[in-house]
């Protein structure tokens, strides 16, 4: 052989060398990554069982049948769809008819977590009131955290004071909200 056509060759060899090294450094440049990843997000919800009150015919420490207490709830689903916190709200009614000095009544209601997030609550807000200084009341309605599956028991008493009306019927309006455990509540 030659020198000519050996050297030739060397160029040859060299050049395949030199475009193989460039290919696989490109090919390498180029290679694209595919991640592909699946989120599932939680769930906050929660059941309120139906409210009961102590008033169920005969009035609470007494032999007569004169006042009486009646609670529902109401639940208000999608209030503010611009709201993301996934906030549940409930309106809980409470009237009050025919009371006198010193009748009494007590309404009760579970709140259950249905949802797969804690959850803390209740925040209340007072949408109407006419009790004035005629009824007082009291209630065990604390911030609690209430985890998954779990349910917590609430309660609020009422007492008819001296300076009730005759005649009257008493009403109270509550908006009772829970939220996601980690989250401040709408507007607070």
């Amino acid at each position: 052989m030659s020198w000519e056509r050996e050297k030739r060759l060397l160029q040859a060899a060299a050049m395949l060398i030199m475009l193989t090294v460039i290919g696989s450094a490109v090919a390498m440049w180029s290679d694209s990554l595919k991640v592909m990843v699946t989120v599932n997000t939680g769930d906050v919800d929660v059941e309120f069982s139906p409210p009961s009150t102590s008033d169920t015919g005969i009035d609470p420490g007494y032999d007569k049948d004169v006042g009486a207490c009646y609670a529902n709830l109401v639940e208000i689903e999608n209030e503010d769809e611009g709201n993301p916190t996934g906030n549940n709200d409930l309106d809980l009614n409470i009237t009050i008819v025919n009371g006198y000095p010193s009748y009494n009544c007590t309404v009760t209601f579970d709140v259950t977590n249905v949802g797969t997030i804690p959850v803390k609550g209740p925040h209340i807000t007072i949408v109407s009131n006419n009790l004035g200084n005629a009824v007082s009341w009291t209630h065990n309605m604390t911030e609690i955290q209430i985890d998954p599956g779990q349910s917590v028991w609430f309660w609020i008493s009422f007492h008819i004071e001296q300076a009730a009306s005759e005649n009257a019927v008493y009403t109270l309006q509550l908006k009772l909200m829970f939220h996601q455990w980690n989250e401040e509540p709408a507007g607070g």
